[in-house]
């Protein structure tokens, strides 16, 4: 159906088509009924507070000596705390705050495509899983519990293909927008978090995934943050730079110019330490004297490449051009490093790989 410019727009505003939906042509629509979205999830919490903050605070309060990991951070147990009681607890005739609120505001929301949505946030969901895939600013999240494949739409791009991803949904057409925030964790927690959360599930006895996250949402943020916090302890116990020996201060010096190389990189931490590590270990092994630290510093970056520790793809020549030092002497020092490490390197892969 063709609509005049001059003509009310079909969404419902009571504005003109030109001055609406006109404006904007194609997914364009998709950014600003978010916009609107968004402002409705910061009417929602503002609802809560002043509505059912005596209840809130109540049962925060009590909660608060439940989750010990959680309230490590003051701020992360309070936004998650909002999240599962505003989405999931009944606080009137049954109703949860988002139903009360959808209920009495969804007859003043103008556009109709965006009403519609709104009336379907009731409908919420929790997800707990890894991103699969992003196509610009939506990302695919494949649910640990249930296999579900979730699209979820964010503001903008993010870089977080393959990381655990945990957070309340709400309806967004075909797609869903995270309810306030959703909490991020690093790719090497995927295998130890999705292990846990099916055991967790299974001792449970709940038959309905979506069920066993509402209901135990707080248990299971405090696990996963449990899990995060255990890996950077082990991470600090395991590596302090003051414990290393160096027969050469021209060693010393090498493993500095390779972690401000690594850093500038923006490789992890766990691979720079991982790095220096095993440069400590060839200097113990070969006691090398160093008249150019850079040469070593490629050498060993090439053959993380070669191992697939770091997910970077310079070849030989670029990364001899990148460090200022002639390809020949990279390849050389790598051939003969590769000798003594080459065990080490394969453990590395391995590790990388899982």
């Amino acid at each position: 159906m063709s609509v005049g410019r001059n003509e009310p727009c079909p969404c419902g505003s009571g504005k003109k088509f030109k001055k609406c939906c006109g404006k904007v042509e194609g997914s364009a629509i998709h950014g600003v009924m978010q916009e609107e979205l968004e402002n409705l999830q910061r009417e929602l919490i503002d609802y809560a507070m002043e509505h059912y903050s005596h209840e809130m605070k109540k049962q925060f309060q009590s909660l608060l000596h439940t989750y010990e990991v959680l309230r490590k951070d003051p701020q992360v147990y309070l936004v998650a705390f909002e999240i599962w009681f505003i989405l999931t607890r009944p606080v009137k005739n049954g109703q949860t705050i988002l139903e009360e609120f959808v209920a009495l505001r969804a007859q003043s929301v103008k556009r109709e495509r965006t009403r519609n949505i709104f009336l379907t946030w009731p409908k919420v969901k929790f997800t707990a899983g890894t991103v699969k895939a992003v196509r610009e600013n939506i990302y695919e999240v494949e649910d640990v519990l249930s296999g579900e494949k979730i699209a979820i739409r964010a503001r903008r791009q993010l870089p977080v293909d393959g990381v655990f991803v945990i957070g309340g949904l709400l309806p967004f057409e075909k797609e869903y927008t995270f309810f306030m925030i959703d909490f991020h964790f690093e790719q090497h927690m995927v295998p130890k978090a999705e292990k846990w959360m099916a055991s967790q599930f299974e001792q449970s006895e709940e038959k309905s995934s979506q069920a066993f996250l509402a209901e135990n949402w707080l248990s299971v943020l405090e696990g996963i943050f449990a899990i995060y916090d255990e890996r950077n302890e082990v991470e600090e116990q395991a590596f302090d730079y003051g414990e290393l020996k160096w027969e050469k201060e021209s060693q010393e010096k090498t493993a500095d110019a390779l972690l401000a190389f690594l850093q500038e990189e923006g490789v992890e931490e766990l691979r720079q330490q991982t790095a220096v590590l095993l440069w400590n270990l060839y200097c113990q092994k070969e006691n090398p004297t160093i008249r150019k630290p850079e040469i070593y510093t490629a050498a060993l970056y090439s053959l993380f490449q070669s191992y697939q520790i770091i997910e970077t793809s310079y070849s030989n020549s670029a990364l001899a051009a990148r460090l200022e030092v002639s390809a020949s002497s990279l390849s050389k020092r790598a051939k003969e490093m590769e000798k003594v490490l080459q065990e080490r390197l394969q453990q590395g892969e391995k590790a990388a790989q899982k």
